[in-house]
C-alpha cells in the first residue's frame, strides 16, 4: 500500500464524528487516526502523534475555532486544516481561510463533498463548497450593482465635474486654470473622488467616467 493520509477528527458530535469516519475510511488512502471534542483536544492529539490533516468545525466548546486554526499553523506548519461547519456566511470563510485553512466545506454537503476536498487538500490545492462559492458570487455581483447604481450620487457637482476633466486627459494644473482654483484644491477634489470610487489611478478614473458617460 502507498502514503496513508492519517486524519484527525475535530468535532463536539460524536455521532457525526463516527458518521465522517465511516464516510472517509471508504478510501483506503485515508485513516483516521484520533478524535477531538473541541479545539484543546484537537491540538493535545496533534501533540500526541503524526497527523497530515486535520478535519474541524469552528463552533466547538473551550476554544474558538479561529484561534484553533491558527494556533495549528503555528505548532503544526506541515498540517493542513479542512474546515467542516454549518457556518456559510462570507464572514466565518473569509476569517477562517485568512487563518490558514486550506479548504471549506458545509456539513450539508459533506457526503457529496468531502472525499474530494480531502484528496484536492492532499495536492496542495484549496477547495470551497460551491454553495459557499455561489455565495461568495451572489454576494459580490450584488456588491458591484449597488456600486453602479449609487457611485456617481456620492460624489459632489465639483467631483464629478474634476472626474469629466480627468477622463478628457487634462493634467491639474489645467483643470486648476478652467475652473480658476488653487492646484491645491484640485488635487484634494481628486483625493476625495478616487477614495470615494476607490480608485487609485489616473487610469481607473478614465474608466470609470467613460462608462459613466462623463469622458
Amino acid at each position: 500500500m502507498g502514503f496513508v493520509c492519517k486524519i484527525i477528527l475535530a468535532d463536539d458530535h460524536q455521532i457525526l464524528r463516527a458518521g465522517l469516519k465511516d464516510l472517509i475510511e471508504k478510501d483506503a488512502a485515508f485513516k483516521v487516526v484520533a478524535q477531538a471534542r473541541d479545539g484543546d483536544e484537537l491540538l493535545s492529539r496533534l501533540d500526541a502523534g503524526k497527523c497530515d490533516l486535520v478535519i474541524m468545525d469552528l463552533s466547538m466548546p473551550n476554544r474558538d475555532g479561529m484561534q484553533t486554526i491558527e494556533e495549528i499553523r503555528e505548532r503544526f506548519p506541515k498540517v493542513k486544516i479542512l474546515v467542516l461547519t454549518m457556518q456559510k456566511d462570507q464572514e466565518h470563510f473569509k476569517h477562517a481561510m485568512a487563518h490558514g485553512a486550506s479548504g471549506y466545506v458545509l456539513k450539508e454537503d459533506a457526503y457529496d463533498q468531502l472525499l474530494t476536498a480531502v484528496k484536492m487538500i492532499l495536492q496542495g490545492k484549496k477547495f470551497v463548497s460551491p454553495t459557499i462559492s455561489k455565495l461568495l458570487t451572489d454576494y459580490y455581483v450584488r456588491s458591484l450593482d449597488e456600486a453602479e447604481s449609487s457611485s456617481l450620487d456620492i460624489l459632489t457637482k465639483r467631483e464629478q465635474q474634476i472626474l469629466k476633466f480627468i477622463a478628457n486627459g487634462m493634467a491639474n494644473k489645467n483643470v486648476a486654470s478652467k475652473l480658476k482654483l488653487s492646484i491645491r484644491t484640485v488635487e484634494t477634489h481628486r483625493a476625495n473622488l478616487s477614495h470615494k470610487l476607490g480608485i487609485k489611478n489616473t487610469a481607473g478614473l478614465v474608466k470609470y467616467a467613460i462608462a459613466k458617460g462623463l469622458g
